[in-house]
């Protein structure tokens, strides 16, 4: 089974924060958008960011964002934000990736897979690919992964996100083309919005042993 990057996302609290750490995740994500019960004020993520940060180090740290103006977001960056990736939701376009690159911050861009193949912003190093919803993403549910073999190769990594849960099984992932490299967990392995449960967490590392 291939061993794909998992990241955990929506996190909202510092010891639940490092109880995810813990287990070796290779990302976790801090949301900022107001319509989202995991929202994060733009002046509050710096915390979780340094928490991660201080307990290890080696983990991504994704800043994701939608409805956060640009300059807010600039702003931010160049207040030093411990985040290593910017997550970009909605209606951002080139400018912003230009922003989080001018930063030495990395872009992923989101893109709902309604069918319709996502044209890449220039700069932007991974796409993200989530169920559509009114607030962007963040429904909870899986869209019809056949998208992925029908569409055009994008040409930079896909994160897959909406809906996983450990009770999929390890055998829902197998057919998943090699442009698949990451899964974002968020509301399938939580006990309430924002807080996690590692227990699934790890159940869910457990289907793709190394």
């Amino acid at each position: 089974m291939k061993r794909f990057r998992i990241k955990v996302c929506g996190m909202t609290q510092v010891g639940n924060l490092l109880d995810v750490l813990a287990l070796g995740v290779d990302a976790i994500g801090v949301i900022s958008c107001v319509d989202s019960p995991r929202h994060v004020g733009p002046e509050s993520v710096g915390g979780l960011f340094d928490a991660a940060l201080w307990a290890a180090p080696q983990v991504e740290r994704h800043w994701v964002v939608r409805g956060v103006e640009e300059g807010v977001l600039d702003a931010a960056l160049a207040d030093g934000l411990a985040c290593t990736h910017v997550q970009l939701h909605g209606a951002y376009g080139a400018e912003a990736v230009r922003i989080v690159r001018s930063h030495g911050k990395a872009a992923v861009q989101v893109h709902p897979a309604t069918g319709e193949p996502p044209t890449v912003l220039d700069g932007a190093e991974r796409l993200l690919l989530d169920t559509p919803g009114s607030s962007g993403g963040g429904t909870g549910r899986a869209f019809d992964w056949s998208l992925l073999s029908d569409g055009p190769d994008p040409g930079v990594p896909i994160v897959l996100a909406g809906g996983l849960h450990p009770g999929m099984g390890a055998e829902a992932f197998a057919a998943l083309p090699d442009g698949v490299q990451w899964l974002d967990l968020n509301s399938g392995v939580e006990a309430a919005p924002g807080v996690k449960r590692p227990a699934l967490i790890q159940d869910f590392i457990n289907l793709f042993p190394s």
